[in-house]
């Protein structure tokens, strides 16, 4: 098969497994009546060529350096100081940690050795001593570490939300008008309190690896034969929290429009401009059964989600059970035929418990790492849209006196629409200034949307909009904006 054969193979068991995972789409009676039908978007998942749906562990692990890096060039730009404090705290942490596993290897060997009880509590005494001085460390260690990621959070989301906040201020109004960017700039918005998560799980991932490796280190000067069931025990687990999230967010993006519908009606009850009409025409019962029926069909993907969480969280721990039965009969084993000391096996089981929890805490936590990545990838997306459709930063001046405002042969459609009528249609004036004009017509003749296009807030299909001899669409936008003051037909207060 060739390469795009399977490519769109591959593409086609990624719908399908996207469809899966979403479940039967129930559609309320509220939806129906309403909005016209089921809110549900199947194409939110897309934007990320399926990445994350045909993510494998062996893939995740592979990006993980990409993804710190990205996560590390966020928070350098936030705050380089905390961040140099957590690195630092994180690496002396992981060395405490190796310290201590060989201390107390010390010391099982010299409190299990052939002699008076004192004698061998004296031998052991300074290896005592350097397991207590390194937890202490490591619990200094920790805190900094802590104190340092508590301060970079916040900046971190700070520097994410101006980020896509100043491009979104600076779009065309056709980009803000736009549904399509309206529905990315809705997932967007999740990508600044993702860059938020994303320091925190970063941390996670750091400080289980450099623990892990240090387990694993002791583990394999104790025994080459215990770092692969190590790995049996957490690999179950893994695919778990692997699977879990995979779930999560194809649910998301799916349900992203529904839950924006039942957030609109909740807003309807309590809106001030609303009030008036909602209790003189007493609607407020009709809108909180509507909110009330779509919230329970959320509810619904919820349930069926934890449902689907609980299955499979079942079958990871009944596998994680047997490798840990096999673990520990293979240290059994190793004792039983003397090819393992005891003191050696007492500091494996603690190797051992204490790496399996790292390696689960890595592989969850950098689960959580690329979960947040893509919306932080939404993000990325959507400043990059953003960039594509900004208004100018440059044009022609305007003239510093202009005799008039003239549109020649102006015809526009406003984008999306449904009938693809135009709302002006080969529309010459001449605005003169110093005069006082007035647009009379009808509702829907296009007096608005002269407007606009006189303020430069939209470009005409065809046609020209001059101020003196300089046309609209090749203005310095600025300029043009600073000439014009609007009280708009609907302004906001």
């Amino acid at each position: 098969m060739s390469r795009r054969g399977r490519r769109g193979k591959r593409a086609g068991d990624t719908a399908k497994a996207a469809k899966d995972a979403v479940g039967a789409q129930e559609v309320s009676e509220s939806e129906r009546l309403l909005f016209g039908g089921p809110l549900r978007y199947d194409a939110g998942w897309n934007h990320h060529d399926g990445s994350f749906l045909e993510l494998g562990l062996r893939a995740m692990v592979l990006r993980m350096p990409r993804l710190i890096g990205s996560t590390i060039r966020l928070a350098h730009r936030a705050d380089r100081r905390a961040l140099l404090q957590v690195a630092a705290a994180e690496a002396g942490g992981g060395i405490a940690q190796a310290v201590g596993l060989v201390a107390v290897n010390r010391v099982l060997v010299q409190l299990l050795e052939h002699g008076e009880t004192t004698k061998r509590l004296a031998a052991a005494a300074p290896a005592l001593v350097a397991v207590a001085v390194t937890a202490v460390v490591g619990a200094l260690l920790k805190s900094a570490s802590t104190a340092g990621t508590g301060r970079l959070e916040p900046k971190v989301f700070r520097v994410a939300t101006e980020e896509y906040l100043e491009r979104v201020a600076r779009v065309e109004l056709a980009a803000v008008e736009d549904e399509e960017f309206h529905r990315l700039l809705d997932s967007a918005q999740w990508g600044a309190e993702s860059a938020r998560q994303m320091i925190k799980f970063c941390v996670s991932v750091v400080t289980a690896a450099i623990a892990l490796i240090a387990a694993a280190g002791v583990l394999t000067a104790l025994h080459p034969a215990l770092l692969p069931l190590l790995a049996m025990m957490t690999l179950p687990s893994a695919w778990s929290a692997l699977t879990i999230a995979r779930r999560r967010y194809i649910s998301f993006h799916t349900w992203v429009q529904h839950a924006r519908a039942s957030q609109l009606l909740g807003r309807l009850l309590i809106d001030v401009q609303a009030a008036p009409e909602v209790r003189v025409h007493n609607i407020g019962p009709f809108l909180l059964k509507h909110f009330r029926t779509m919230a329970e069909t959320g509810e619904r993907e919820q349930t069926r989600l934890a449902s689907l969480a609980a299955r499979t969280g079942l079958i990871a721990s009944g596998w994680t059970g047997l490798a840990t039965v096999a673990t520990y009969g293979v240290l059994g084993l190793l004792l039983w035929t003397g090819a393992m000391d005891l003191a050696v096996a007492g500091t494996a089981v603690i190797a051992v418990r204490t790496g399996s929890a790292n390696l689960e805490s890595l592989v969850v936590q950098l689960n959580y790492l690329y979960e947040e990545s893509l919306f932080v990838a939404d993000l990325d997306r959507l400043c990059r849209e953003a960039d594509r459709r900004l208004i100018p930063a440059t044009g022609r001046p305007l003239p510093q006196k202009i005799d008039a405002v003239r549109f020649e042969n102006v015809t526009f459609t406003y984008p999306g629409t449904a009938d693809g009528r135009p709302a002006l249609k080969d529309v010459s004036i001449t605005i003169p200034t110093g005069k006082i004009v007035a647009l009379v017509g009808s509702n829907g003749s296009g007096k608005s949307t002269l407007a606009k296009l006189l303020c430069g807030l939209y470009a005409p299909d065809t046609g020209r909009v001059l101020w003196g001899d300089v046309d609209a669409a090749e203005a310095d936008r600025a300029d043009l904006f600073d000439r014009v003051a609007v009280v708009a037909q609907d302004f906001y207060l």
